[in-house]
């Protein structure tokens, strides 16, 4: 597969909220060329980020809806992030709590790494295999 595309936020929020039919058709034939071998999308963490921002926070989406569609998303076959696995289990932490995204990720990574959190925030403290030190 030679054909590779970054993809922004907007391409991603139109294509799973189809609030602007034009731009929804647009990104449905980038993820069709994608699902059918012709193409590899690439999310940067950033965008994923993002998405789980603007999506909460403008569009009002549950935790479990977004979670789920971004990992259906991020686990296409041609969909490439860095560090999948560690990217679903934070889209899993976020479903599962109240906890900001990006403190997800951070625990999620942590948790992979087996590296301890340096943090004042205790929402760290919530998940189980996480340790906190903070020296």
């Amino acid at each position: 597969m030679s054909k590779r595309r970054l993809i922004d936020t907007n391409l991603i929020v139109r294509y799973l909220v189809h609030d602007q039919e034009k731009h929804a058709k647009a990104a449905e034939k980038l993820f069709d060329a994608c699902d059918g071998g012709e193409l590899l999308i690439v999310v940067l963490p950033v965008v994923l980020a993002e998405c789980v921002f603007l999506l909460d926070s403008f569009y009002g989406r549950t935790r479990a809806d977004i979670s789920s569609a971004l990992s259906t998303l991020i686990s296409s076959p041609g969909v490439e992030i860095s560090d999948a696995t560690v990217h679903l289990d934070a889209l899993k932490r976020y479903r599962q709590t109240k906890i900001h995204f990006v403190d997800c990720l951070i625990a999620a990574t942590a948790a992979a790494q087996n590296t301890p959190v340096a943090t004042f925030d205790q929402d760290f403290r919530k998940f189980p295999d996480i340790r906190v030190e903070n020296q």
